[in-house]
């Protein structure tokens, strides 16, 4: 629907007179509803209920093919968070606690006049409207994170490199921000390029993108250099690294005319060590 305060609803009833009068007798519109289709057995009603995905189904329990309580089933099956109301002529307590299993919102018992139904629906109208502005709430929430998180990312990183994260935590709060800081060792590098901070980052991820999978270096803007973050293997030592920089240093100079100062430090065991490798790595890159 083009009205985004109207909610979509199908009556199932297998009793064509009261069917048509819940039909005719309900202002669906004036309450906030749009009926979108109406059947008089289960297996019509769930394939409306499929093909037109209604925010309610307001069912009769006792109907042709499949009863209500199975079509509920069923529904809550490709649906889980479709509205469910039951109507029904049996005050039986088998049928309500069986309600209460589907998570069926209400039980409304027969003979059914417009003044109850209406009342019903209203109370249906003010839950779906608290739980759309709770979902937009969530949405923009995850919108708002989504578009900060390369913001928190970088912080989590200064903050790991400069020793503000309680040791033992990082691994958790890294987690948190999808960044996965598995190993068993690692080494810091500091790199300073003579331009632009974001135009460094992506020049060094762009020469180092051959030799560093992504898996095993992470590259983030430090104070005023790029940070290279790497996990260390026996295959993979810190002599390795010290090379692979040499060389991302010459072809810096060669093919784009950019003096490149790396600076390394010394491997830690443990996250909380960075903070000491990024140290040395800073005194190794102005002693250079």
């Amino acid at each position: 629907m083009a009205d985004k305060n109207i909610y979509t609803v199908i009556v199932a009833d297998d009793e064509d007179e009261l069917r048509e009068a819940v039909c005719t007798m309900i202002p669906w519109e004036a309450l906030g509803f749009h009926l979108v289709g109406n059947a008089s057995n289960g297996l019509d009603a769930l394939e409306l209920v499929e093909r037109l995905e209604p925010d309610l189904l307001l069912t009769d329990i006792r109907m042709p093919f499949i009863s209500g309580i199975e079509l509920a089933r069923q529904v809550r099956e490709i649906r889980p968070a479709m509205h469910i109301a039951f109507l029904s002529g049996y005050d039986d307590f088998e049928y309500a606690k069986q309600a209460i299993q589907m998570n069926v919102v209400e039980y409304i018992l027969k003979p059914i006049n417009a003044d109850e139904l209406s009342a019903v629906l209203r109370r249906l109208k003010d839950q779906l409207d608290r739980e759309r502005a709770e979902r937009r709430n969530v949405e923009l929430l995850r919108s708002r994170y989504t578009e900060n998180l390369p913001v928190l990312r970088e912080l989590f990183y200064a903050n790991l490199l400069d020793g503000h994260i309680e040791p033992g935590t990082e691994r958790e709060r890294a987690a948190r921000l999808d960044i996965d800081l598995q190993g068993e060792e690692w080494a810091v590098g500091l790199a300073y390029i003579g331009s632009d901070r974001r135009d460094a980052l992506s020049t060094l991820s762009k020469l180092l993108e051959e030799s560093l999978t992504a898996d095993r270096c992470r590259l983030t803007l430090y104070n005023d250099w790029v940070a290279v973050i790497v996990s260390l293997t026996e295959s993979f030592t810190i002599y390795d690294l010290i090379r692979v920089l040499d060389r991302v240093c010459t072809l810096a100079a060669s093919y784009l005319g950019l003096t490149l100062t790396v600076g390394v430090g010394a491997p830690c065991k443990e996250l909380s060590g960075m903070a000491r490798s990024a140290a040395e790595a800073r005194t190794a890159l102005e002693y250079r």
